[in-house]
């Protein structure tokens, strides 16, 4: 292999192995898959550091030419999306039901404090029209005392 291959091979490689890190050090990407990502940046550098790793491997897997190896491993990378897109479908469902719910309870809490306003209103409006009975009465009764008075 060239020189100037292997240089970008190395350098995509690490720059992948990097950025892994610093998404699981910033936690974008959760702990349980990170080590996928990790396995797959070091096979990455394995397979550039040594050509000849890659032809044992694809004798060992009784593939016919590195080539093919390659494509498997694309393959294998394929699949490792899925799972990850299918754990992000899952979340995304599980966020769409907890937000309905909150807005269903923030509903009835809303109701609920209506209802309480309400009920309070009419006790305060049945404590002013009895306060405005007693007041009348009082007040008449002073009038009918003042009355008997002169006479």
């Amino acid at each position: 292999m060239p020189l100037i291959q292997k240089i970008l091979f190395y350098s995509i490689s690490a720059l992948i192995l990097i950025l892994i890190l610093v998404l699981v050090r910033q936690k974008r990407i959760r702990e349980n898959d990170s080590w996928l990502w990790l396995i797959f940046a070091l096979f990455l550098i394995i397979v550039t550091s040594n050509i000849f790793i890659m032809q044992k491997l694809s004798e060992y897997l009784k593939v016919a030419k590195s080539i093919i190896l390659i494509f498997l491993s694309s393959i294998a990378f394929f699949i490792l999306i899925l799972k990850l897109y299918i754990i992000i479908t899952n979340y995304q469902i599980k966020l769409k039901n907890l937000a309905q719910k909150t807005a269903l309870l923030e509903e009835k809490i809303e109701k609920l404090s209506e209802k309480l306003l309400h009920t309070n209103d009419d006790d305060n409006n049945n404590n002013n029209k009895n306060s405005w009975i007693n007041n009348i009465k009082s007040h008449n009764n002073k009038n009918y005392d003042n009355s008997i008075d002169e006479r």
